[in-house]
């Protein structure tokens, strides 16, 4: 089987780079030990000892002797019994490697002196050689001497690791030796990661030997990183080669590096037992509208692992250009594919899950179950809405869930539905780790019943437009939860009535503007004002009535402000609501009055910046840098920016942060380097507001309204 690759990078620097990346030392042996000096007589010495630990330390030794000296001794090292031995013997020849290598790195676009050689063990004349070029030669005459096959596989992990010093003497010895030993030469050349001994291995996939050729598409493989284009080409050549092993090896090769193999190539390798794994792999890559439409008849007989294979390769498929393709394969295929894929979502032990199919999905079973849920509603197989709302209930399906529901529209309200008639029910033991899903279905049902109205207002048809069956059912599942004890449920349901909700619902969502539960108060406000931009008329006459009890103001002011205007006995109702009364109320009122009375706010914005009340004072705040942000210094609108800006100062002046930030989120032109607690020194000095000063932010964006509108 193909090796991993190894990201190298380009080819380029010191020699001990261009292999493949060096295995971390292991810390049993301090790096004292390595780095002490021992005269080699004491070394060797300790070599011939019984225990296998004082001969690893020896060994370890022998990275900081003389590489002249210390060479004798690691070839005996690198043919220790013992494999820690042989292991820390490997080390010791990288460190004596990258001694040299760091010295003796090749200007650019210069070949090492070790590539001019016909061995490699032989530096230019006149000149020591190096660690690997002796590393080279030695090593390979053990190769050729020895038949340790410790001794030849540490032998192997050097030369690879010399790099592109070793090919040359590599390549040579292939030419030379015979029966093992070039099988041997060639995982050494594929170590190397030196693209020149491409050309070498590339000529050893025409010999007769089939383990000789295997071990060299092996090779090859493995250095698809490096030179991508040759590598790609070779694979893709030798998809049609007489070896089945070479063709897998050549398919997984290609698959690590994503190249797209062509439809009427891969098709056949599917049908192969031996191949089918890795091309299924590769019909994820595919770019022919071919591919998932054999991968969707493949699915009605597949089991187990190849199940799982096809369910991934056509999830992925779907995630890319050819996604229309899959949908229109999984709507043609059998029924039969669509049930399987609705068990396969299903959770293990459930009685709708297929044992077989799950199993399948291995260790992430999850992952598998998701991509078979996303299919089956792509399908729109018969159950896959029950599967979608069953699995609302798993949190690491809850996204997947979602998607799959959006993906059917409104053929999965009826599930949805028969899900809320359940579970929506006062009892809260019912509701016990149940919330959440509920909640999630409630918003889930909202959007598709916003999807199906997008002519126009769901809530509101056509005067001649039939009767909504599912419409009426999902509004009395929204009401009916809009009480319910979860705070969740109540608010996504009173949020779905903002978008959803009839003129009939306002006396519903004003009676839970009081609610105890502060989310759910709060949700009330934005439904109140959601339903009130949806329907004018009827939200001014609510407005009316709601003016008239002290109970009823924030609703009145909420109400007020959705609309944007006010008449003059409204504007009246404000004023007095913004300095008496509940907190929430003169809030409400505070920002509904700079909505309806424009600079005529300025005189109870004023008043309402000095309330005792920290929430209605950054309500004022908040205000005030909108008013501002929003008049011009033209016109008789110049005198009101002018005393409008006179009030910034004093909010400037406060020496309150909170005040200061809520101010510049509206739209007042102050500085806003947070944090503002260390700013306080420099907010607290009084500074004038120059004329002409931009803007934080655009007016009204930041924050969001304060009554938290639904857009």
């Amino acid at each position: 089987m193909s090796r991993a690759f190894d990201d190298l990078g380009p080819y380029s620097g010191p020699r001990v780079s261009d292999a493949g990346a060096w295995p971390t030392e292991p810390e049993s042996i301090s790096p004292s030990v390595r780095s002490t000096p021992m005269p080699i007589s004491a070394i060797a010495a300790a070599l011939d000892a019984d225990d296998a630990e004082e001969r690893r330390q020896a060994a370890a030794r022998l990275g900081r002797a003389d590489v002249a000296e210390a060479l004798p001794l690691l070839l005996r090292a690198l043919g220790d019994p013992d494999w820690r031995v042989r292991k820390e013997a490997t080390y010791a020849c990288h460190r004596l490697i990258q001694q040299t290598s760091s010295s003796a790195a090749p200007a650019e676009g210069e070949r090492p002196a070790a590539m001019e050689g016909a061995e490699g063990a032989e530096g230019a004349e006149g000149e020591r050689p190096s660690a690997s070029q002796l590393l080279v030669g030695a090593v390979l005459d053990a190769l050729r001497t020895s038949d340790d096959v410790g001794l030849r596989n540490a032998a192997i992990e050097v030369l690879g690791y010399c790099g592109r010093d070793a090919t040359p003497a590599l390549v040579g010895a292939l030419a030379e030796l015979a029966g093992d030993e070039r099988k041997l030469v060639v995982d050494a050349l594929g170590r190397t990661r030196d693209p020149a001994a491409l050309d070498a291995l590339y000529a050893t996939l025409g010999e007769k030997d089939d383990n000789l050729r295997q071990s060299a598409i092996e090779a090859i493989s493995g250095m698809g990183l490096i030179a991508r284009e040759r590598v790609t080409d070779i694979l893709y050549e030798r998809l049609a080669d007489r070896d089945r092993f070479v063709r897998l090896t050549a398919l997984n090769g290609l698959n690590g590096l994503e190249a797209p193999v062509p439809w009427r190539v891969l098709a056949p390798l599917i049908d192969d037992p031996i191949l089918r794994s890795s091309a299924l792999v590769a019909a994820a890559l595919a770019e022919s509208p071919e591919a998932p439409r054999a991968l969707c008849a493949a699915l009605a007989t597949a089991r187990g692992g190849a199940f799982a294979q096809l369910v991934r390769a056509l999830a992925r498929l779907a995630e890319g250009p050819l996604a229309s393709h899959v949908v229109t394969s999984l709507r043609a295929a059998p029924i039969e594919v669509g049930a399987r894929l609705v068990q396969a979502a299903a959770a293990q032990g459930s009685g709708g899950a297929e044992p077989p199919s799950w199993r399948g999905f291995g260790a992430d079973p999850v992952s598998g179950r998701a991509q078979a849920l996303v299919l089956a509603a792509m399908a729109r197989a018969p159950g896959a809405a029950d599967a979608a709302v069953q699995a609302m209930i798993e949190p690491a399906l809850v996204e997947t869930a979602q998607r799959a529901l959006g993906l059917l529209g409104e053929e999965a309200l009826p599930a949805v539905l028969a899900y809320l008639e359940r579970h929506v029910d006062p009892d809260p033991d019912l509701w016990e780790g149940l919330d959440d899903a509920t909640a999630a279905l409630i918003d889930g049902a909202v959007a598709i019943a916003e999807q199906r109205g997008r002519g126009g207002d769901p809530a509101r048809p056509a005067p001649d437009a039939a009767p909504d069956p599912l419409l009426d059912e999902l509004l009395g599942a929204v009401r009916r939860s809009v009480k319910s004890p979860s705070t969740l449920v109540a608010t996504s349901a009173l949020y779905g009535l903002a978008k959803i909700g009839t003129a009939d619902d306002f006396e519903l969502v004003v009676s839970q503007t009081r609610a105890v539960s502060l989310p759910v108060a709060r949700a009330a406000e934005s439904a109140l004002a959601g339903l009130s931009e949806r329907y004018p008329e009827a939200a001014r006459a609510l407005a009316r009535r709601l003016m008239q009890a002290e109970r009823t103001h924030l609703a009145a002011a909420i109400v007020i402000e959705a609309l944007g205007s006010a008449d003059p006995e409204e504007l009246a109702f404000l004023r007095s609501a913004a300095s008496a009364g509940d907190v929430r109320a003169r809030r409400a009122a505070v920002t509904a009055v700079a909505v309806a009375a424009g600079i005529a706010a300025l005189d109870v914005l004023s008043l309402s910046l000095a309330d005792e009340e920290r929430e209605v004072r950054l309500a004022a705040a908040r205000a005030l840098g909108r008013l501002y942000a929003s008049l011009s210094d033209a016109g008789p609108a110049g005198d009101e920016r002018a005393r409008a800006r006179e009030l910034l100062g004093l909010v400037r002046a406060s020496g309150e942060p909170e005040l200061v930030a809520a101010a510049a989120q509206g739209g007042a032109p102050f500085r806003s380097d947070p944090p503002w607690g260390e700013a306080g020194d420099r907010l607290s000095a009084p500074v004038s507001i120059e004329v002409g000063e931009g803007a934080v932010s655009t007016p009204g964006m930041p924050g969001g309204p304060p009554s938290g509108k639904v857009p």
